[in-house]
């Protein structure tokens, strides 16, 4: 997953610092050594099937938005990708870790949701596309980190695994190329950057809220 001209490139150097952060972190380092408590992990897993509602939602929105017909099946195809995901976490991961189904969102994943519905809705359609980006290319790096440095027997293989796919990948590369496509020339530059890095924020900041639960 890399960027595809020289406006995503911008994007990636502009979050980068956050990016750092997000490796970093104590969610992070514990759920790759595989040393991330119970707790932790249950607050976010358990919160993030609340979060990839929103989160299909909002690219449901977009999709409806976008202004051609490729653009509006890609969307559309992450919406409902994003929701079967959902159904696999409720259904099948929850049972697999013996959790107890969350029903109200947590501060950091309620704003994460607020932060891309907003957007989704009410944003310039570039700025839109930016800020759902990151759930994809800057998760999607992170997710690559934690899979290098992954430990044998570690208890939240089966999560992890979830990120490690060629579909994944080729979604978040096809996502890069409509951000840059639709950015490139855009009067809208300083904010799509924004929304971008914001979002990349968001990222860290569930990360802490889950470890420090």
């Amino acid at each position: 997953m890399q960027a595809v001209g020289t406006f995503t490139k911008e994007l990636w150097e502009a979050a980068f610092p956050v990016y750092q952060e997000l490796i970093s972190c104590r969610f992070v380092t514990g759920l790759a050594a595989g040393t991330l408590s119970k707790e932790s992990f249950s607050h976010y897993l358990t919160q993030d099937i609340l979060y990839l509602k929103m989160d299909a939602e909002a690219l449901g929105r977009v999709a409806v938005r976008s202004k051609n017909d490729e653009d509006k099946d890609f969307f559309k195809s992450l919406e409902m990708d994003g929701l079967e995901v959902e159904f696999v976490l409720r259904d099948e991961y929850l049972r697999h870790f013996n959790l107890q189904e969350a029903r109200v969102q947590s501060k950091a994943f309620a704003d994460y949701s607020t932060f891309l519905l907003n957007h989704a809705k009410n944003s310039p359609l570039e700025v839109a596309y930016a800020a759902l980006l990151p759930c994809f290319w800057i998760y999607g790096a992170v997710a690559d980190t934690i899979i290098q440095k992954n430990v044998s027997n570690n208890p939240y293989q089966k999560f992890i695994d979830t990120y490690a796919g060629d579909e994944y990948q080729c979604y978040t590369q096809k996502f890069i190329e409509i951000v840059e496509c639709n950015s490139i020339e855009s009067e809208y530059k300083e904010q799509v950057k924004e929304a971008f890095v914001q979002a990349c924020k968001h990222e860290l900041a569930v990360f802490e809220e889950s470890y420090d639960i």
